[in-house]
């Protein structure tokens, strides 16, 4: 006879806290992004004399974007990895 199958859907803190941590970063470096372009002079619209008509080539990395682009980055592996493991551990289901 067979032996009887034990159940692949256990709970598993490891894919749990990646799940968390991935979500929380991802979701904090996505935020984080709308304040990590610009101009570093403020608003890009207060002073046309200084910016110019288009002030597309005032535009720069601010450094809100030192923190944001890893958050977003370490989020996006952390649910990759995540989802690789539950993918290996029910076989694809």
């Amino acid at each position: 006879m067979s032996e009887p199958q034990t159940s692949q859907n256990d709970w598993h803190p490891f894919h749990f806290a990646l799940l968390i941590v991935g979500g929380l970063s991802l979701g904090t470096g996505i935020i984080n992004l709308y304040y990590s372009f610009g101009w570093t002079g403020g608003d890009l619209n207060s002073n046309l004399r200084l910016v110019g008509f288009s002030g597309l080539d005032n535009i720069g990395a601010l450094p809100d974007s030192s923190f944001a682009v890893p958050l977003v980055v370490i989020g996006a592996l952390c649910l990759i990895l995540a989802n690789a493991n539950a993918w290996r551990h029910t076989d694809g289901y």
